[in-house]
C-alpha cells in the first residue's frame, strides 16, 4: 500500500485546532487577572526589616543557610534560590518580623542575594552606634537578674541567641554582656523563676 498524502496526516488534529480556537485558554491571563495560589503553597518569605533586631535565629536555624545575618551593619540578607520555604526561620524569630507570604519572588537573570537594611533611629544615629540599630523597643533597658530568686539553672544562656549570658550553677554566679545582648527576650521567656527582666 502506499503512504497517504500528507494532507491526510494534518486533518485528524484539525477538529483539536478548531476546538482550541473558540474555547478559553488553559493559561492564565495574568496580568490582566490576579494570579490564585494553591492553599498550601510554600510563598516566600519576608521581612519586616524595621522590627528586626538581628539576634541571628533565622540565620542559625536556616538548613540551607540561606539567611545571613549582620548586626553590625544592620542588614538581613537572603539567598533566594537556596531558600528552601521550610519556615524555620519564621518559628524561631522572638519578634515575628519574618512570614511565609504566598506567590513567587521576582524572576531574575542572575543569582543575587536579596539584602534589606535596618533604619537608622533616631536614638541610634544621636550615640553614632550601627550596632543599636532599630533594637530600641525589642527591650526596655538593660537586662537585670533578680539573683535572690535565681536558681542558675543557666535556660537563659542556653537560649541566647548571642551567647551574652554566663550561668555558673556551681560559684552561684550570673553575668550578662550588656553590648552583645540584642533584647530579644528569649531568656526573659524561658526563666522558669520569672527573675529576669529589662529595666531602666
Amino acid at each position: 500500500m502506499g503512504q497517504k498524502p500528507f494532507k491526510w496526516k494534518i486533518l485528524p488534529f484539525a477538529g483539536t485546532v478548531m476546538k482550541n480556537l473558540f474555547s478559553d485558554p488553559a493559561t492564565t491571563k495574568y496580568p490582566f487577572e490576579p494570579a490564585k495560589f494553591p492553599e498550601r503553597m510554600r510563598g516566600h518569605i519576608v521581612i519586616r526589616i524595621d522590627e528586626c533586631i538581628s539576634c541571628g535565629l533565622c540565620e542559625r536555624n536556616c538548613p540551607p543557610r540561606a539567611i545571613k545575618v549582620d548586626r553590625a551593619a544592620g542588614t538581613w540578607a537572603i539567598n533566594r534560590f537556596d531558600c528552601i520555604q521550610c519556615s524555620n526561620c519564621t518559628n524561631v524569630c522572638p519578634k515575628k518580623c519574618l512570614e511565609i507570604v504566598p506567590g513567587y519572588t521576582e524572576p531574575g537573570t542572575e543569582k543575587i542575594t536579596e539584602t534589606f537594611t535596618r533604619p537608622v533611629t533616631e536614638k541610634a544615629a544621636a550615640n553614632g552606634s550601627e550596632a543599636s540599630k532599630g533594637t530600641e523597643g525589642a527591650g526596655s533597658g538593660k537586662l537585670i537578674n533578680n539573683v535572690s530568686e535565681c536558681v542558675f539553672c543557666g535556660l537563659c544562656a542556653r537560649k541566647c541567641p548571642q551567647q551574652a549570658i554566663t550561668v555558673d550553677r556551681a560559684s552561684k554566679t550570673w553575668t550578662v554582656d550588656h553590648d552583645e545582648c540584642v533584647k530579644c527576650g528569649l531568656c526573659v521567656n524561658s526563666c522558669p523563676k520569672k527573675c529576669l527582666s529589662f529595666q531602666g
